[in-house]
């Protein structure tokens, strides 16, 4: 089977897989179902409405059962729930129980919840008792994600004696690491493949293993599982219990987690939930996601409008200074929002950390950054403060005095980005060391609290330079 490996020929195949699908040329399906790769037919099947999806499925079921399970593990998970539904709960399970643990977990767990309760009921009938064994682990930990079923052997094993065992064809999915235990299972050492194949057949595992091992915790986030294969370079990692091997955490998860933690923080940085994916077809689904979020933005804006409303009694004669109101909300808004991002995915890599020296840099930092952009669109603004009054279709000309707005609106932008720098790197630090996901603090929190306080600093400062103002 050759992959796509252009948007052309991609196309073209969706086209005649969607044609096929629909004459009820199931025969020729078939065929095409035979020569391309299950990635690709995964990809196939969003162009297809559920039911022609349940078409291709059960052909695939029943002719290319292998096959099946790639497929659905490449489906989005919204089209998963589309496809289970109109699939019987007897070929859900069954084809469940054939697919590897971690697979079948991550499918059940990207259903919703109501979907998830009645597959999962077929426990029992179906034979998923390690899928509903793993599902018992913490949400995000390396418990969920790992696979039960591992390549391990006793210290005392040869060189020769392991390699005869692998060639036996053990029912493990991926061998990238030969894992030693001693009599207990606990894991003692690790070797690699190569290290097999350069010993002589009677040297034993326990003279050639690596002691130092890199392992993980069943209790362990699957995100510092991921930091932990990219930071030493690893195709695979140990999780035990204890001290006992119970499984391992393979690069094509690694992978998975790594995407689809990187998507949970944007989706948290604009205030929604990833949760979107799986329900983006359910309009009110959507909306309660989203609503929280939006409040919070809502009642820092109301405040905002409140600020501006009791400036205005004060500044009731300088209507002027209304057309500069967007800018410094809106260039404080932006500047928080790209020093928080960068803050956040500083955490989330390692990059920066919550130790005084590393985060008092990167405050700094972004101070430093802040006063540079702050000066340069501070002058571009003033200037073009000193240029509006002289636009005779505003009719400002004579109703204030030039350079003393000039300076109030260069001023307060500038005070504003530098507060919006600090605002965006320090939030997240601080929840941060509230064990609070920063990701939350990257979006609605930061803007809002940048456009209260860059009201205030804009019509604060006009308040006590009004005298200077109106000439």
């Amino acid at each position: 089977m050759e992959p796509i490996v252009s948007p052309r020929k991609a196309e073209l195949l969706g086209s005649t897989f969607r044609r096929l699908v629909r004459r009820g040329a199931l025969a020729r399906v078939s065929k095409l179902l035979a020569r391309t790769r299950p990635e690709d037919v995964a990809l196939q099947l969003r162009g297809l409405m559920p039911s022609e999806q349940a078409v291709v499925f059960r052909i695939l079921l029943a002719e290319y059962r292998e096959s099946a399970g790639d497929v659905l593990t490449g489906l989005e998970p919204s089209l998963r729930s589309h496809l289970f539904e109109e699939l019987e709960p007897q070929e859900i399970a069954g084809l469940l129980g054939q697919m590897p643990v971690d697979d079948a977990v991550s499918v059940v767990e990207d259903l919703p919840s109501e979907l998830r309760a009645s597959v999962m009921a077929l426990t029992e009938r179906s034979e998923l008792e390690e899928v509903q064994e793993q599902l018992t682990y913490d949400d995000d930990s390396a418990g969920r994600i790992m696979d039960p079923h591992f390549f391990a052997l006793s210290e005392k094993t040869t060189v020769g004696e392991a390699i005869a065992v692998i060639q036996k064809g053990e029912d493990v999915e991926n061998i990238f690491y030969l894992y030693v235990v001693d009599s207990e299972g606990r894991l003692v050492g690790v070797t690699s493949l190569r290290q097999l194949l350069l010993n002589p057949p009677e040297t034993p595992l326990a003279s050639l293993m690596s002691r130092a091992i890199i392992r993980a915790d069943v209790d362990t986030d699957q995100e510092d599982v991921a930091d932990l294969a990219t930071r030493y370079d690893l195709l695979a990692i140990p999780i035990v219990d204890g001290d006992r091997l119970v499984g391992i955490v393979t690069v094509d998860d690694i992978i998975d987690v790594v995407r689809e933690e990187a998507t949970e923080d944007f989706f948290k940085m604009v205030g929604t939930s990833d949760d979107e994916i799986v329900y983006q077809d359910r309009s009110f689904k959507v909306f309660r996601i989203r609503f929280p979020w939006l409040v919070v933005n809502l009642a820092g804006l109301a405040v905002a409008g409140l600020l501006i409303h009791w400036f205005e009694f004060r500044l009731s004669e300088a209507m002027f200074l209304l057309p500069f109101v967007p800018v410094v909300m809106g260039m404080g808004g932006n500047i928080g929002s790209q020093t928080s991002t960068i803050a956040v995915r500083g955490l989330a890599t390692g990059r920066i950390t919550l130790d005084r020296a590393t985060s008092r840099q990167f405050v700094w930092q972004q101070f430093k950054v802040g006063v540079l952009i702050g000066l340069a669109c501070a002058g571009l603004a003033a200037a073009g403060a000193l240029m509006l009054p002289r636009l005779p279709w505003l009719g400002l000309e004579g109703e204030v005095a030039l350079l003393p707005y000039a300076l109030v609106v260069g001023v307060s932008l500038f005070l504003a980005i530098l507060v919006a720098s600090v605002n965006g790197a320090f939030i997240p630090l601080v929840f941060e060391k509230l064990g609070i996901d920063p990701a939350v603090a990257a979006g609605p929190l930061v803007t809002t609290s940048n456009d209260i306080s860059g009201i205030i600093i804009y019509f604060g400062l006009a308040s006590l330079l009004i005298g200077y103002l109106i000439p």
